[in-house]
């Protein structure tokens, strides 16, 4: 985690952030491609400054306006133009970017994940969710993704969830923390956007997440194959992720504990669901 500080000053107001999790080369390309973004009309933070003090180095950015808010809060028309301006970005991003392989990497397989929850406690933090998987997981095992993910592929924010946007009213204002920028599948980074912010706590918004993927589409092109094999994919992960477990437990870290539980949550609701979500993503289609 990258700690950062708000910083009020005669010349204006800034975000001021320790890089801990990422490189100063990282930020100086960083820099770069939001400079371009920025000039054309997305909301990002430009120009971003770099400063090193005290063995640490700092990046800082202009404030940008508006608060976060939960997906759910939105109202459907602006998870429709949320949609639009993440496929504006993505279209922005492979103009500028270089063609890279996909970063995503293979999907967990069944048994590294029964060992891990296998040798964890059977009382304690997460015990029931424990002994779900270790049920789950063998009934599911065949329905492993395949080790790629189906594209088409390109340069992609990587964490678009609450904490990294601002609103203004309805209007997005701020696009933060480029710090995972890489090149995914465009539908995986759908899918997992509207699975962060579209998650009720009892299960997915579904009209939401339509309206999200309809306003993406709006603007550029993904199939119905593509967006039901990043589901999958997603659903996938969520079955057989094991790190908050694993910070729990062996490092005692309980930082993550509430993303565990709401995990865990919307993994129950998704196996149950599965029919509806890809019924979601083709009225998605539909309506583009």
């Amino acid at each position: 985690m990258n700690p950062n500080w708000r910083w009020e000053t005669p010349s204006g107001t800034f975000v001021v952030k320790r890089l801990c999790d990422v490189t100063p080369a990282a930020v100086r390309r960083q820099r770069r491609i939001l400079e371009i973004l920025a000039a054309h009309g997305l909301p990002v933070p430009s120009p971003i400054d770099l400063t090193e003090f005290d063995h640490h180095w700092y990046a800082k950015a202009p404030l940008l306006p508006g608060t976060h808010r939960t997906g759910t809060d939105l109202a459907p028309p602006t998870c429709h133009d949320l949609g639009a301006v993440l496929a504006g970005m993505h279209t922005r991003l492979r103009e500028i970017l270089p063609e890279e392989p996909s970063s995503l990497p293979a999907p967990a397989d069944v048994p590294t994940a029964l060992a891990v929850l296998s040798r964890l406690p059977t009382d304690g933090f997460g015990a029931t969710e424990i002994a779900h998987r270790l049920r789950l997981l063998p009934e599911i095992a065949a329905d492993r993704p395949p080790a790629v993910t189906p594209g088409p592929l390109g340069w992609t924010h990587g964490d678009l969830t609450d904490r990294n946007l601002l609103f203004t009213g309805e209007r997005l204002t701020g696009i933060l923390d480029w710090d995972r920028l890489a090149v995914r599948p465009y539908g995986f980074e759908l899918i997992r956007t509207a699975a962060i912010l579209f998650d009720t706590g009892d299960g997915l918004d579904l009209p939401r997440v339509t309206a999200f993927l309809t306003g993406y589409r709006s603007r550029r092109e993904i199939s119905d194959a593509a967006l039901h094999a990043a589901a999958h994919r997603r659903w996938w992960d969520y079955a057989t992720d094991t790190f908050f477990l694993r910070r729990h437990h062996d490092h005692g870290d309980h930082t993550f504990d509430h993303l565990f539980h709401r995990s865990s949550r919307l993994l129950r609701w998704w196996t149950t669901h599965r029919a509806d979500l890809d019924a979601a993503i083709t009225a998605a289609w539909a309506r583009a």
